[in-house]
């Protein structure tokens, strides 16, 4: 018979880093794929080479005209509200892809945005997350991200 013994790794190896994840949260949230958005979430949680940071959500220009960000965020923060009480785990980002956004209502789009955290995050007694707002190029258009910070810059001078 032969005894195998466990191999004892030197203090020296490395070991392979934790790869930041979000998972993407689909535009239809019905119960069964909110089901499937669950599922998903705890698969990336029990992988052991992934870290769950946060969710992510692509935002057409439809959402911001129907005032449907709100349910949108609410239904983000609830998700990140589960995963702290169902895994102990704080997501800390919001990621939100701004894929269509009629000019005009970036301002609209950013109090919306700010509106809808405060209400959602208050709601579920969760930790404002950061926020990072991602654009797609637009050839027929000017830049969304110019709109964007153009917008940003005018809502910091306005409350200051």
């Amino acid at each position: 018979m032969t005894l195998h013994l466990p191999r004892r790794h030197h203090g020296l190896t490395r070991q392979q880093p934790k790869q930041n994840t979000l998972v993407h949260v689909p535009q239809q949230a019905d119960s069964v794929t909110r089901r499937a958005i669950e599922r998903e979430l705890s698969g990336v949680i029990a992988q052991p080479n992934l870290t769950l940071v946060g969710l992510c959500y692509t935002l057409w220009g439809e959402v911001v005209a129907s005032r449907g960000i709100g349910a949108t965020v609410d239904l983000m923060i609830s998700l990140m509200e589960e995963v702290r009480r169902d895994h102990g785990l704080i997501l800390s980002e919001l990621v939100i892809e701004v894929a269509e956004l009629p000019a005009g209502q970036e301002v609209e789009l950013l109090d919306a945005l700010d509106d809808a955290l405060d209400s959602a995050c208050a709601t579920y007694r969760f930790p404002r997350p950061s926020v990072t707002l991602m654009t797609r190029p637009d050839i027929h258009e000017s830049s969304s991200a110019d709109r964007l910070a153009a917008a940003l810059r005018g809502r910091a001078t306005v409350g200051d």
